[in-house]
């Protein structure tokens, strides 16, 4: 089987719309959270991930919108930052949504069992084996699964570390833009074939760099 994992695609429909083009053959398509928030376009990703019926899991930044949303927002106000438009442009069905996806989800393909929620622990990783162990818990494994894998995203960073001969994780990396101190701006995604894992760095016409997404937000609404 092809599975494609992607992460952090922050209201960028656009990149998404990419990545979703470029893997149009897939069997399997999976997101590690933060739908929204730090983008224009937070209703248009929620309803192509829901139209598609993607897997998904809850991101941080998905908590931070639907804290907003629940505090109240008043529609006719200038937005002072992302979390004010993203909350704004989201209505009740998205929020509730947001809301009903899971911490994490669980799967098993081509003698893999995997594990995928948003994050570890902040900005750290995986680094030992007691330490996956530990965090996978009491989560369920396929008996016919010899090789056990999680799957997260948060730090933006494509990775993959085995720890010992039968776990490892993987971050395919954000959709929705990368750090500032990477300088590509490329959409960046993971794909699985047979077990195989590999990163790709998608350049389309709408690759945009965290800095200029921030231009273009004090472009429309100041600040």
């Amino acid at each position: 089987m092809k599975l494609v994992f992607v992460s952090d695609i922050h209201s960028n429909i656009r990149a998404l719309e990419a990545v979703l083009h470029a893997e149009a053959d897939a069997d399997a398509f999976y997101c590690a959270g933060d739908l929204v928030d730090v983008g224009f376009s937070p209703k248009e990703v929620v309803t192509l991930i829901r139209e598609r019926q993607i897997p998904c899991v809850q991101g941080n930044h998905d908590r931070k919108i639907i804290e907003k949303f629940r505090e109240g927002v008043d529609p006719d106000k200038t937005p002072e930052n992302w979390v004010e438009l993203n909350a704004q442009l989201l209505e009740e069905e998205d929020i509730r949504y947001l809301e009903n996806l899971p911490d994490r989800l669980t799967f098993a393909h081509d003698g893999i069992s995997w594990l995928m929620t948003h994050l570890y622990q902040g900005y750290e990783v995986i680094t030992s084996d007691y330490a996956f162990d530990e965090f996978w818990g009491e989560s369920p494994v396929d008996a016919q699964s010899p090789i056990r894998a999680m799957v997260m995203g948060h730090t933006h960073w494509q990775g993959q570390m085995w720890v010992g001969n039968t776990a490892f994780w993987l971050n395919p990396g954000s959709v929705g833009y990368n750090r500032p101190v990477d300088p590509s701006i490329a959409t960046r995604y993971a794909t699985v074939i047979d077990g195989k894992v590999t990163f790709h760095q998608l350049e389309h016409p709408h690759c945009q760099h965290r800095k200029a997404k921030q231009q273009e937000f004090r472009e429309r609404f100041g600040g």
